[in-house]
């Protein structure tokens, strides 16, 4: 099934539009909840990045919820709940591209892999392996290593990338400018009443490794800045200005 890359919606009014390859309707900020009836496929959200950056390699941040599962590690310790991801932002040649799931992990996760291109590295934060243990379907809880064989939906060829994990630094520049508009705790739960504030912390993410790793140019440091602190224009760069 193809993906579907949304024009921007408008600002000032709710606007609706029909999706029929994926069975749902998508709604503008605080209306835009997830649709019913959500069948396989995945949706995606590109913001041209101003300026230039050292976009050789893939950004990449997910959204992750826990859904039930059924595994048994070799030692015996059964695993009743894992984490799935069901947002990605990946920023690479000079864009970043947000990447919903429509409803079938292996589709998004399809989504998730086209969006990284041609890059053979991928740079994340995090404390642990998270997103590339997530991503290689072998993630299974923090206190314990990973899977020894994927034992959910893996990303296609997520063992064959390079994978640049990087340590949160809270009292850095880039963690301490950007305006926390969502605790991350709360990411989940949060996207079932207001999916576009989710986006836009997805968004603010990915900029944040930008401005953190990806040494910006002055105009691509400035546009990171705003994207970071003016709520107004994150939220305009997904989803449209007013009309």
């Amino acid at each position: 099934m193809p993906k579907i890359d949304h024009k921007p919606l408008s600002f000032r009014y709710l606007c609706r539009e029909r999706c029929m390859s994926v069975g749902r309707d998508i709604l503008d900020v605080g209306e835009r909840v997830k649709g019913e009836n959500m069948t396989s496929g995945f949706v995606t959200w590109t913001v041209p990045v101003p300026g230039r950056f050292l976009d050789a390699i893939a950004y990449l941040d997910l959204e992750t919820r826990k859904v039930p599962c059924r595994w048994t590690s070799p030692a015996g310790e059964k695993l009743g709940r894992r984490w799935m991801a069901f947002l990605a932002g990946v920023a690479t040649c000079g864009k970043i591209v947000l990447v919903e799931s429509a409803g079938d992990e292996s589709w998004f996760l399809t989504g998730v892999r086209e969006a990284i291109g041609d890059a053979d590295t991928v740079l994340y934060r995090a404390t642990n392996t998270f997103d590339e243990g997530i991503l290689k379907g072998r993630y299974t809880y923090a206190r314990r290593g990973w899977a020894p064989e994927p034992f959910y939906p893996a990303m296609v060829g997520a063992e064959e990338l390079t994978w640049d994990r990087r340590k949160h630094e809270p009292d850095s520049e880039w963690q301490s400018l950007r305006k926390r508009e969502l605790d991350s705790r709360y990411v989940s739960e949060t996207y079932e009443r207001d999916s576009a504030l989710v986006m836009i912390h997805l968004l603010r993410d990915v900029v944040e490794l930008i401005g953190a790793y990806g040494e910006p140019d002055e105009e691509c440091d400035a546009w990171c800045r705003k994207v970071l602190t003016d709520d107004r224009l994150a939220f305009e760069v997904i989803f449209g200005g007013e009309e």
